[in-house]
């Protein structure tokens, strides 16, 4: 099983970070694979939303992402699965209690030292492997310590921008993604 890891750092008024993604509203992940069979990588990136399932050929099973790699002619599938809802500001006393519920949920399946970092989606792949993910048409809700909730999307891994109600800066930069392995 692979693991999408997000980790940005977020100014001080804002309680966390999470995708817009819902069954009306779904959010289009944006990956880079790799067959597993020929380790040829895919020309282009594949876009997945975990709402989103096929029919896998021969199979009673469905996934939400399903091709033939056109280099070898193997089966590759990913099924996307929510794991964490949200990067928390760790920074935000409310939010020890549920970044600490998470801790225990990660030991699970083997998923360490991703201190102050989230783990958005499990991959599930099959015949091939995610190398990178590319969150720029992704849009991201910022709920704010103020109760107010704010729709962005990335430019270059960063977010500027002015919350009028309370007179603060919203910032988020330096955001980050890795694929890791777990169980």
């Amino acid at each position: 099983m692979l693991y999408l890891v997000v980790d940005a750092t977020l100014s001080e008024n804002i309680k966390r970070i999470y995708p817009q993604d819902t069954e009306s509203s779904p959010a289009e992940y944006t990956f880079d694979l790799v067959c597993t069979s020929c380790r040829e990588k895919h020309d282009s990136t594949v876009v997945i939303n975990k709402f989103e399932k096929t029919q896998l050929p021969g199979s009673r099973g469905e996934a939400s992402f399903v091709m033939k790699c056109k280099f070898c002619g193997s089966e590759v599938s990913i099924s996307l699965n929510p794991f964490e809802d949200s990067l928390y500001n760790d920074a935000v006393e409310d939010n020890k209690e549920i970044i600490d519920k998470a801790q225990v949920q990660r030991k699970k399946h083997n998923l360490r030292n991703i201190q102050g970092k989230s783990v958005l989606l499990a991959l599930d792949c099959r015949g091939c492997e995610v190398l990178g993910f590319y969150p720029d048409n992704l849009t991201f809700l910022a709920e704010l310590n103020a109760g107010k909730t704010m729709e962005f999307q990335l430019e270059d891994g960063e977010l500027y921008d002015y919350d009028d109600d309370s007179g603060e800066e919203v910032t988020v930069t330096e955001f980050k993604s890795e694929i890791i392995k777990g169980k």
